[in-house]
Parts: C-alpha cells; structure tokens; sequence
C-alpha cells in the first residue's frame, strides 16, 4: 500500500484540516475586514494590493496543510518525494503569485492615480505594457524553478535569472518608480511655479498650469521608459549602439516623409509656448467653437456645445479666437419701439445692470461695474437698438447675458415698454399719413384705399 493510514495519522490528519479550515476563514475575514475599511477611507491602493494577494496567501494556509499531513504520513519513498517536490513547487508558484500580485496592485492603482493628476495618458500604455512583463517573468521564473525541483541541468539559464533577471526587474521597479514620480512631481513642481508670485488671475494660471502639464509630463514618461528599456536591452546583451544609429536615421526619414506631422508638432510647441491658448478655454478654431479639452504637441481636441468632440491638427490651425482669454466681455442689443422714450428705456437698462451687478452671486463675475448701457446702436427697420456692454471674467458671459436679457425683458413687461418685432406698411395710391403728397392713380385701373400691417 503505497499510503498506510492509522488511527493516530486519521486524528492529526482531521486536526490539521480543522486548524487549516479555521485559519483559512479567520484570514479571508480579516481580508474581507480590511478591504471593506480600505473602501471607506478610499485608500485604493491597499485595497488593490490586497486583493491581489487574498487568494495566493489563502492557498498556502491550505498548502503548509498539506505539507505538514504529507510528513506525518507513513508514505512509500518514492510516492513521497513526488509529492514533497509537488508541494515545493507549489508553493514556489504561490509566492511569485504573491509577488506579482503586489506589483499587479500597484499598477492598477498607477492607472487608476496618475491621469487625473498628471494630465496624460501616455501612462496608460506603459503601465499596461508592465502588467503583461511582470506575469510573463513571474513564469519563467516559474519555470526555471520547476527545472531545479525536478533535477533537470538548467544551471546556464539559473546563473542567468539570478544575475541579469534580478537585475531586469529592478529595472521594471525603477520605471514604475519613474513612471510615478513624474506624474506627481511634475505636476505639483509646474502648479508651484504658476501659482507662485503671478499676477494673472487663478483661473487663467490653471488653465496655464493643466496644459503644461499635460505635455510635461507625457515627454518626461516617454523618456523615462525609453532610458528604462535601452539599459534593459544593454543588460539582455544587445547592443544598443546600432539601435539608436538606427533610431537616428528612422528619425531623419520620418522627417522628410511626413513633413506635415513635423509641421504639426512645431506648431503646438509654439501654441504652448505664446500660450494662445489652455485647457479649458472656449475657442474658434477650423470654424469650430468648444471648450478645449485636451492640447499637445500635435493636437487639439474641442468639444461643442453639442457635446461632439473635434480633433484638430496644430499644423492646420491658422486662426484662433480665444473666447475667455484673461476676460471676457457682455456684448448684445436690446430694441425697442420708435414710439418708446429712449431716454426712459435706456434708464430702465441701466437700472437691471445696477441691480444685477449689486447682487453678490453675479458682482464677483463683473470687472469694475462696467456693466451698463454704452450707445443707441442702430436705427433698424423696426425699432431702436440699444447696446449693452460690459467686461466679464472669462466664460461667464453667456450666463450673464442670458440672465440679463431675462430681468430686461421683464422690466420692460413692467414698464409697458415695446419690444418691436418686424412689420411692414402698405399703401396703395392714397396719400401717407401726415403728408399732403398724393401719389399719382394709374389711368383706367382702380385701387382700393388699403392700410394693411403684416408681421
């Protein structure tokens, strides 16, 4: 019999399952316990790491159970020494599970973190390229494990892992570190600078600030991980010289092939540079007008008041009207009957704007009460323009004109002032009114006498 089993091995057999049961439930509460309280004080990234780790340290409880019953077992030689190596290269398998699990967590929290803080999304392919390289050694550190377990000579590839893969994955630690630092330090370094000792408004500061930031700190993880992988290669034992002359030259074709992507590129180096304008400023640009979500190097991306989204390429951008440039200005018409007393109508206007600027929910948007009536505009074919005018904090002048154009026209309604609309008068042969002018009858044809109003 190959496994002899006792009345002795049957009872520390029932207790090793019971201590291992009991501790297999007491620790997935206590993970439970923690991830729950993570969740409520929103630390992700402890809640990541363990959830990445919760089952491979619960596998092992019920691993070292196994071990401790396969030992105390009366057990052919043979069949035990499988069994130890099965056991050992299991557990092997649950601690580089571990391992990467931690790593894994990481990530998941890196991707999770970084964009809302550094403004980039070039973060989102490394991070994503390094959680498919650490499984992938996590497994052939497996593998060469496996190798020695079994006896196998695998002493070249063993010699190799434990020099130059330690190595590697201290690299992959010093991206992910980088990756990290970048996406906090720059940002926070770029804030500091805008918001220290500057004489512009806040607003137009961080809109400064978010767009420098966006493209800081793209650049900086692009060399980052392009520095990373070069000495990785170097330590592979590739040589990287005839890489970068080979870079070089792709660099010079690409160059002369796609001049437009160049042209791009310069272009939004000096859009960024005379910042013309940031994110989250309202802009005209290629007959588009939207809110700039995203700009960089080579494009600018605006979204519409109908919430479609336009990319535009830096290179094809030859004028752009920036709506909320430091300040933003109140500009519209209001008419009213010829019959009206200007005088009176403009008072009213003036009024609404004296009232409106008073009310603190609207005077922190108005620059010095500028706010008011500037000139009798035109004499239109209906009524009396009158011009409102006024200087705004950016990207609050199409709420403030709406809100004034509501209190005027209701003014107006209490006022019993007219605001025309278009209508036309008609005459046909008989003399205008307040004129003695007769308009001559054409021979032989008769005309009804018609005063007619058509809107």
């Amino acid at each position: 019999m190959l496994i002899e089993f006792t009345l002795d091995s049957l009872v520390m057999l029932a207790i090793v399952a019971a201590v291992a049961l009991a501790l297999f439930l007491l620790v997935n509460k206590l993970f439970s316990k923690f991830i729950r309280k993570d969740e409520e004080k929103q630390l992700s990234l402890l809640r990541n790491e363990l959830k990445s780790i919760r089952w491979p340290v619960l596998l092992i409880i019920w691993c070292i159970a196994l071990y401790i019953i396969a030992e105390n077992l009366t057990i052919e030689v043979e069949l035990g020494k499988q069994i130890s190596k099965a056991l050992e290269l299991l557990m092997v398998a649950l601690t580089l599970w571990i391992g990467a699990g931690l790593i894994e967590g990481l990530l998941s929290w890196l991707k999770t973190e970084i964009p809302g803080k550094a403004k980039s999304k070039v973060n989102d392919h490394i991070i994503d390229s390094l959680r498919f390289i650490v499984p992938f050694l996590a497994l052939l550190m497996l593998v060469v494990a496996g190798i020695n377990v079994y006896g196998v000579a695998a002493d070249g590839l063993t010699v190799w892992l434990g020099t130059h893969g330690v190595k590697l994955l201290l690299i992959i630690g010093l991206i992910i570190a980088g990756v990290y630092a970048v996406s906090r330090g720059v940002p926070a370094l770029i804030r500091g600078i805008m918001f220290g000792g500057i004489a512009k408004p806040k607003e137009e500061a961080k809109k400064r600030a978010d767009t420098l930031i966006g493209v800081a700190v793209s650049t900086a993880e692009v060399v980052v991980v392009a520095m990373g992988a070069f000495v990785a290669l170097s330590e592979v034992g590739l040589d990287i010289g005839p890489i970068l002359a080979g870079v070089g030259v792709l660099g010079v074709a690409i160059g002369f092939g796609a001049q437009s992507l160049v042209k791009d590129y310069l272009s939004g180096l000096f859009i960024i540079l005379e910042n013309q304008y940031s994110v989250g400023d309202v802009i005209k640009v290629m007959d588009v007008v939207g809110e700039v979500e995203f700009i960089d190097l080579r494009r600018t991306i605006v979204r519409d008041l109908d919430g479609v989204v336009h990319v535009v390429s830096n290179g094809e951008i030859r004028i752009t009207s920036n709506y909320t440039k430091y300040l933003s200005r109140v500009n519209f018409d209001i008419s009213i009957g010829y019959q009206e007393d200007i005088n009176h109508a403009i008072d009213v206007i003036n009024k609404v704007c004296a009232e409106f600027t008073s009310e603190p929910e609207w005077s922190k948007s108005v620059v010095k009460n500028s706010l008011g009536v500037l000139r009798v505009n035109k004499l239109g074919d209906s009524g009396v323009d009158i011009k409102v005018l006024g200087d705004v904090k950016p990207g609050t002048q199409w709420a403030i004109k709406g809100e004034l154009r509501k209190r005027i026209k209701l003014a107006f309604d209490r006022e019993h002032i007219e605001i025309p609309w278009p209508h036309t008068k008609v005459f046909f042969g008989n003399a205008l009114p307040s004129t003695k002018v007769q308009i001559p009858k054409v021979p032989n044809e008769e005309h009804p006498d018609i005063d007619t109003e058509s809107e």
